[in-house]
């Protein structure tokens, strides 16, 4: 009970706001951050290389700002009383916790479970996700949610040194899922001993190598604005030329991928003809067409141009 003690004290000591709240958050990988840690983020997430210019201070961090995120934050607290209604349990809104065995380690709660789970020795720890069911379908396989999530649910026992924690899923408004995790210590020292480490890295103003993430590309571009009109001299550089042979071998990979969509998307179009939808062995086929609109004159100030008509083929395997 020690652990959990401790971790008790530290949220009491760490319910921070406004600047405040940025400046500690600066100074720890959150739940969010870590999966980048394992370089196993989310598309939409940073990766290492990016999260170490923002946590070294180098460029800002990205202002999330998104619908999903927006309504994600408005649906939470119904999420969560959905989950404790169904699972009789007592929750309360979840603080920010500091891991006191790793420098630099923190996470916020969304909720923490108080009671109504038998046989536990410490409160649980209830994450809470609003999800649609594509992303669920492709996502959250064999049953469970996708590693970073995974990850994250880890990273809040470690800070908190609670035994268990939560998953609460809503799917597409309506399917209201729980997943129940136990803390994995092997798993949190791997997380503590990677989070110690990229500390360190930072103390020794070594960065990792730059990751394929669009946002450390994002970041990269912030970092490296305004362009300057200067030639640089690469000359003795081992490694640039590798970087260009790399980057014109991919756009061709990329053109010829490219072509042959185009060809397997001709092909369906000829075999579609005027249908919208259609079935065969094993796919489902939808045109979602969003229909032409026609110019029309503009307003002062205003320069319109027409849309010609666009066409998106969604196909998709079904069950025979």
């Amino acid at each position: 009970m020690t652990e959990v003690v401790d971790a008790q004290a530290a949220s009491e000591i760490s319910l921070y706001k406004g600047d405040e709240w940025h400046e500690v958050r600066a100074k720890h990988i959150g739940g969010s951050e870590i999966a980048s840690l394992f370089n196993v983020q989310p598309e939409y997430a940073v990766g290492a290389h990016g999260l170490w210019l923002i946590k070294a201070g180098r460029v800002p961090a990205p202002e999330v700002d998104n619908q999903r995120a927006r309504w994600g934050l408005q649906l939470e607290e119904a999420i969560a009383q959905g989950c404790a209604e169904q699972e009789g349990w007592k929750i309360r809104k979840g603080g920010y916790f500091s891991d006191p065995h790793c420098r630099g380690l923190g996470a916020t709660l969304d909720y923490v479970i108080e009671e109504g789970e038998e046989g536990r020795t410490t409160p649980g720890i209830l994450e809470i996700k609003n999800v649609d069911y594509g992303v669920h379908k492709r996502s959250w396989a064999d049953g469970e949610p996708p590693l970073h999530i995974l990850l994250q649910l880890q990273h809040q026992l470690a800070c908190t040194g609670f035994t268990w924690g939560a998953i609460g899923e809503l799917i597409g408004g309506n399917d209201l899922r729980v997943y129940r995790f136990e803390a994995r210590p092997k798993i949190i020292a791997q997380i503590r001993a990677k989070v110690a480490a990229f500390w360190q890295s930072i103390d020794d103003d070594i960065p990792p190598p730059v990751d394929d993430s669009s946002q450390t590309g994002a970041v990269l571009r912030a970092l490296n604005t305004p362009i300057v009109d200067e030639i640089a001299d690469f000359k003795l550089d081992n490694e640039l030329p590798d970087i260009c042979a790399g980057l014109l071998s991919s756009a061709s990979r990329r053109k010829a991928i490219e072509k042959e969509e185009q060809g397997y998307k001709n092909r369906l179009i000829a075999k579609l003809g005027t249908a919208q939808k259609a079935r065969c062995a094993g796919f489902f086929i939808n045109t979602i067409v969003v229909p032409e609109k026609a110019p029309r004159a503009a307003l002062p100030g205003e320069i319109i141009s027409g849309r010609k008509e666009a066409r998106r083929y969604d196909v998709k395997e079904i069950s025979l």
